[in-house]
């Protein structure tokens, strides 16, 4: 009986020994799977960086309305050619006429006020009105000093019209302000356009249509289109202003060489997600394209030799970075460069064919549940 006991206790010992094991071998198995490697690739930067964009203008105006109304003069058709200074659209300016009538008669009747207070204070009339209305009230006047109580009356009379004349002058003022608005808005009621170039686009282009300060009309100089191009933060910094560049539009077989003429400095955020940098492209032929057509360029490199670029966040200490090699994670040596964006250049201990771990963290759990 007790042989017998013991041989179920070694039993099951040996039971909860394959269980152990199984379940290790499963967790290093699940950790492993949960690496996530990236093929390092040779950027393309010791040559060329490659890029999408579309057609735009370096001189383009959009119009809006200050006010709403309605249009009574829509004199062009989108395409058609257009010049600075020329009429795009205008509103019916009677009801804005209307309204600086009604300021200016405001500000006759405010002037004509501030002007018969001005006369009465140099008269002395409106101190002397002031001066019966506080006498008749008793305000501020001891008995028991007659020449104090002068003193005191004068004081508070002077004070008064001063407070009046203040009223007097900030009435005016806004007056102005009133006709200044309602002129300004007269002014507005008529869209020139700012520059020489082409209607690309409005929103409304027949008369009697009710528009308002959201309707937009769009003017492009065709002469002044240049290729803009979205640039990966991490390129960024291998192009400058004067790197060559060819173009290539989408549905034409025609390229265009040129130049960037311009990098922009801030970062944008694509519909895609995608953070880029923008640059011009500038080139011969590109204002036969139409405006927003889409296509790729090829942008000379100003790297003399081709990088290796890794996320920055997958270095450790500076010097090292989790690789696959044999199926395992090992942890390679290498030697850093500059930084751009959110990838670094790495000089040396590194080769295209490696795969780096872009999630370190991993490798800890995998390694201690290995142990």
């Amino acid at each position: 009986m007790k042989n017998k006991n013991y041989l179920l206790f070694v039993l099951a010992l040996a039971i909860l020994s394959v269980a152990a094991t199984a379940g290790i071998l499963a967790a290093v198995t699940n950790s492993q799977k949960s690496l996530k490697t990236e093929s390092i690739a040779v950027k393309a930067i010791g040559t060329t960086i490659a890029a999408d964009g579309a057609i735009h203008s370096q001189n383009e105006a959009t119009l809006h309305f200050y006010s709403g109304g309605k249009v009574v003069y829509v004199p062009f058709r989108e395409g058609d050619t257009v010049y600075a200074g020329q009429t795009i659209a205008q509103l019916d300016v009677y009801p804005l006429q209307q309204q600086l009538t009604e300021a200016l008669n405001i500000y006759r009747s405010t002037r004509d006020n501030f002007d018969q207070t001005n006369d009465n204070i140099t008269n002395g009339i409106l101190q002397g009105q002031q001066k019966a209305n506080l006498q008749g009230k008793n305000l501020g006047l001891p008995s028991t000093n007659p020449l104090n109580a002068d003193d005191n009356l004068n004081n508070i009379v002077n004070n008064i019209v001063k407070r009046i004349v203040d009223e007097n002058q900030a009435n005016l003022d806004n007056s102005v302000i009133q006709v200044q608005l309602a002129n300004y808005a007269m002014q507005l009621a008529t869209l020139t356009s700012p520059i020489n170039g082409v209607l690309l686009h409005e929103d409304i282009n027949v008369p009697g249509v009710m528009v308002s300060p959201a309707n937009s009309f769009v003017v492009v100089d065709k002469s002044a289109y240049v290729f803009k191009a979205n640039i990966p933060a991490q390129d960024i910094d291998f192009v400058t202003t004067g790197s060559l560049a060819t173009v290539k539009l989408t549905g034409n077989n025609q390229t265009y060489t040129g130049t960037i003429v311009r990098i922009y400095p801030q970062m944008v955020t694509l519909p895609t997600g995608a953070n880029v940098y923008q640059v011009d492209i500038q080139a011969d032929g590109l204002a036969n394209a139409a405006y927003g057509q889409t296509g790729t360029v090829t942008i000379a490199s100003t790297q003399k030799n081709a990088t290796i670029l890794v996320p920055t966040w997958t270095i450790i200490g500076h010097n090292q970075i989790w690789i696959i090699k044999n199926n395992k994670p090992v942890l390679q040596t290498i030697t850093v460069g500059n930084t751009h964006g959110s990838y670094t250049e790495v000089v040396n201990g590194l080769s295209a064919q490696d795969k780096v771990i872009t999630n370190p963290k991993a490798v800890a759990a995998e390694r201690y549940l290995a142990i």
